[in-house]
């Protein structure tokens, strides 16, 4: 039964969690969104009928799994069903002590799921909103109710009729009462709207509108939308030498600090207070490499913008001697070996950087998410909840934490990363935090908690160290955080989107010597690379190149000479290693 507005969201349940899964219908159609649940108007006197209609009309499936429902038969054909007709699907976990297996386990692989266990009075509206912002993530483009009302805006003349094809963004129109009133703001409009370069400028044109319609009452222009086009060739067409001689000309005080202008535009913003460390540290632990030069910095693997422009090397295709099962964290050794944690085939694959392709070893362990080697050439690996250490044949050397919310304990850790004094950085996912442990695993600091303001996570995913800078791919608030090895927040890139600069997901996230940083963009299908001051410097995906035909971006490493490797896959689609050398 469809929804008159559309799409529905569907949801799937046991009976024994039908008060809950009810109250969660009331909530949802509170705020509007159109949702289908059997017991309320779903059934009608044919249920399997009910279910494919429910199915057939649902832009996304919201499963609350239980033992019970992983072991209901016409749950299973529910499911199994909206998966062969290719509907996105949110699993809920209700229960603290059981994982899903069997059918279950291979529906859900891979996907964010929304935490509902131990739900008190006190909790369940928190959770249910977590559960709306994952329905807008994964639906919201689907669901008349996510979508942005287009405003109407009475355009007249043009500003600048001169508008040259080689402008990044056309000339901004604006109603002639607008015009009349206040010359000198329609003057700075036409400097704004004129600017030939290939950094993104939004925040002036913004800061404009907001004085204009503060000032007049009147709704502002639309801002122009960058031409991506534009954007594409001038950026494939840079001399790559050029960059390097950017960077070179850095002072020496920028050299040593994260750039903090405020010139940076929107998708960067600045702290605007400074953040006292999160807890006190012993003099007599380097908690962060000192780095007093720039010869030191740059003594760190650079990205080289050159290797984009020749064909990927791709393994994992149908043809290939070497498949993978939503691989997700990638390493690269200095010695030439990539180490792909492949997920769902439960093993960690060796595989050369150059050559043959044909896999060197493959060890089992239990779903691994993130990998990373060390400067001692230590294999790291996260899985299920802990870390381990392994020699360069994945032996086992440590294994670091349980089960848990205390210090040195997880909860579904995913990425991995170390600095030069292989100090440990782990995204302990489900617990919204970054922790820091030593060289041997003891731990040092945490930061981080459930929210979106600066300095809080909602599922960060990857993370990577470069100098005195961390980057962290914060996944649900869309945006990539950078803090110094304290866990001093500094700045954010990215907000909501799909536009240049925008995400939808991040996930793997690099950061260069030069505090260049590459990003993972999963549900757009592209990786896009910023400069040190977060202005865009490439895009890559089908529209920059036809064989960048990415299904869902997960993880990423740099190679020791500047290139790129990224892990991609897409339940029922390819799985697959995408290497730039």
């Amino acid at each position: 039964m469809s929804s008159e507005h559309g799409l529905h969201v569907m949801l799937s349940y046991h009976w024994d969690n039908k008060e809950l899964v009810s109250k969660i219908y009331k909530v949802l159609k509170s705020r509007n969104i159109p949702v289908w649940m059997d017991i309320h108007g779903g059934i009608s006197f044919n249920l399997f009928q009910s279910m494919a209609d429910g199915v057939e009309n649902a832009a996304v499936v919201v499963c609350f799994m239980t033992q019970k429902y992983q072991n209901s038969r016409n749950c299973e054909k529910e499911l199994l069903y909206a998966e062969r007709r290719r509907v996105s699907i949110i699993p809920c976990r209700l229960t603290r002590d059981w994982e899903p297996s069997t059918w279950l386990g291979i529906v859900i692989a891979g996907l964010v799921w929304v935490d509902f266990r131990e739900i008190t009075e006190a909790n369940v509206d928190v959770k249910i909103d977590k559960l709306i912002d994952q329905i807008r993530v994964v639906a919201g483009k689907q669901l008349n109710c996510f979508l942005p009302e287009t405003p109407s805006v009475q355009q007249t003349h043009p500003i600048c009729v001169n508008n040259s094809s080689n402008t990044l963004y056309p000339v901004l129109s604006i109603s002639s009462e607008i015009s009349n009133r206040n010359t000198s703001d329609l003057n700075n409009l036409v400097r704004a709207s004129s600017i030939d370069s290939t950094k993104r400028s939004t925040n002036l044109i913004s800061r404009q509108h907001q004085s204009i319609d503060h000032t007049y009452n009147t709704p502002p222009p639309v801002p122009p939308r960058p031409n991506k086009d534009l954007i594409r060739e001038r950026l494939l067409q840079t001399d790559t030498t050029k960059t390097f001689n950017k960077s070179e000309s850095i002072d020496e005080k920028k050299e040593n600090s994260i750039p903090v202008s405020n010139g940076r535009p929107d998708i960067c913003e600045v702290s605007v207070q400074n953040q006292s460390n999160p807890r006190s540290i012993p003099d007599v632990i380097d908690l962060s490499p000192s780095i007093n030069n720039s010869e030191k910095k740059r003594s760190g693997i650079i990205i080289d913008y050159s290797k984009f422009r020749r064909p990927p090397r791709i393994i994992g295709d149908d043809n290939d001697e070497i498949s993978f099962c939503c691989p997700s964290g990638v390493a690269v050794s200095k010695t030439g070996l990539i180490y792909v944690a492949d997920q769902q085939n439960q093993c960690i694959k060796i595989i050369p950087l150059l050559g043959s392709g044909k896999q060197i070893l493959s060890r089992p362990f239990n779903r691994p998410k993130g990998v990373h080697i060390d400067e001692l050439g230590r294999v790291l690996v996260t899985e299920h909840n802990r870390l381990l250490i392994l020699d360069n044949d994945l032996n086992l050397l440590k294994a670091i934490g349980d089960h848990g919310s205390k210090p040195g304990e997880f909860n579904v850790p995913w990425g991995v990363t170390t600095d030069s004094s292989s100090n440990i950085y782990v995204c302990d996912q489900m617990n919204n935090r970054i922790q820091k442990l030593d060289v041997d695993g003891r731990f040092l600091l945490e930061w981080g908690y459930e929210g979106e303001h600066p300095g809080q996570f909602y599922y960060p995913h990857f993370i990577s160290v470069s100098g005195n800078r961390v980057a962290v791919s914060d996944q649900l608030n869309h945006r990539v955080q950078v803090f110094d090895c304290f866990g001093n927040y500094h700045y954010k890139l990215g907000e909501p989107g799909n536009e240049p600069g925008q995400f939808s997901c991040p996930f793997g996230v690099c950061i260069d010597a030069n505090g260049h940083l590459v990003v993972a963009d999963h549900d757009n299908n592209r990786v896009q690379m910023f400069d040190e001051n977060g202005d865009i410097e490439l895009i890559l995906d089908r529209e920059t190149n036809p064989l960048f035909d990415f299904q869902g971006v997960h993880g990423l490493a740099l190679t020791h000479d500047g290139g790129l490797l990224i892990t991609d896959y897409k339940r029922n689609g390819k799985h697959r290693l995408f290497i730039f050398a």
